[in-house]
């Protein structure tokens, strides 16, 4: 399947119990919007939510938004009646998020129900513990239908005893990367908890674009549009790289010099990708 269409800068996460929120979530301007029957929902309004949220994937959206869904464990009998209840609906979700996947066979055992019923259901699966990153990469290429592997370092930071500084969390990020990067799918770092210190934000989401996130989670509308603007080249970035392509693929050498600076064939491939992103985004 090709995912590469589709823009996965942001997501933001609603409450399944609150059906008003649907809305929020379109005017967010996030990338995707997510209905969440796990975290966000208690135990004993499992069901509730389910009846709550699921029909309200038949209304349309007047903006390109990717409606998702975050099932419960699948590990879980709620999990599994959440897969159940999505297979059988006539106007499915565009995409699940797959909480706290330690393995492929997993995936491939939730596709296995969801699939045969709506097979353009993308899935989002989301790393959260160390068996699931020990197995980032053959989770990454477990099933076509997967278009993000998506870093939950909140419960992966509880479950190893780390704070949630850049330094104590820099391995499991470039490990998420790398495994999305080898499988050819987007890579989502989990959120940054300050909706207000928009300066942290910053350059917290300009370190994990850096490292190759291709997006991150946004705890709160507000911080959507500063998330969008890192993870979408500018226009100096996009001449900049259409001029070292321009002059590598001119040089007899495969060896030129774009604003005094060397560059030859190894530069082709990011340059090519910053041209592809601009592409996908919109802005060129």
């Amino acid at each position: 399947m090709n995912h590469k269409s589709r823009n996965r800068r942001s997501i933001i996460f609603y409450s399944a119990l609150e059906p008003a929120r649907w809305e929020d979530g379109v005017a967010s301007g996030a990338d995707i919007f997510c209905l969440d029957l796990e975290d966000s929902t208690s135990d004993d309004r499992k069901a509730e939510a389910r009846d709550v949220c699921l029909p309200l994937f038949e209304r349309s959206v007047d903006r390109p938004v990717l409606r998702t869904v975050r099932i419960n464990s699948p590990h879980s009998d709620e999990g599994v009646r959440d897969m159940l209840a999505i297979s059988q609906l006539k106007s499915p979700p565009d995409g699940v998020v797959i909480p706290k996947v330690t393995s492929a066979e997993e995936v491939r055992w939730v596709a296995g129900i969801l699939a045969p019923h709506h097979p353009d259901l993308e899935l989002i699966v989301l790393i959260e513990d160390q068996k699931g990153l020990e197995n980032a990469r053959t989770i990454a290429k477990a099933v076509p239908q997967i278009s993000t592997l998506f870093l939950g370092y909140a419960d992966f930071s509880g479950e190893i005893g780390s704070d949630f500084a850049m330094d104590s969390l820099r391995h499991m990020r470039s490990r998420i990367v790398m495994a999305a990067s080898e499988a050819g799918i987007d890579a989502m770092d989990g959120p940054f908890f300050e909706p207000t210190d928009i300066e942290g934000l910053v350059a917290e989401t300009k370190i994990v674009a850096g490292m190759g996130f291709t997006g991150k989670a946004s705890y709160d509308a507000i911080q959507i549009p500063h998330i969008h603007n890192i993870f979408t080249p500018s226009p100096d970035d996009i001449d900049h790289a259409q001029r070292v392509v321009a002059a590598v693929s001119e040089s007899p050498t495969g060896q030129a010099r774009v604003d005094g600076v060397s560059v030859n064939r190894a530069n082709l491939k990011t340059a090519n990708r910053i041209i592809e992103t601009a592409e996908r985004r919109g802005v060129l």
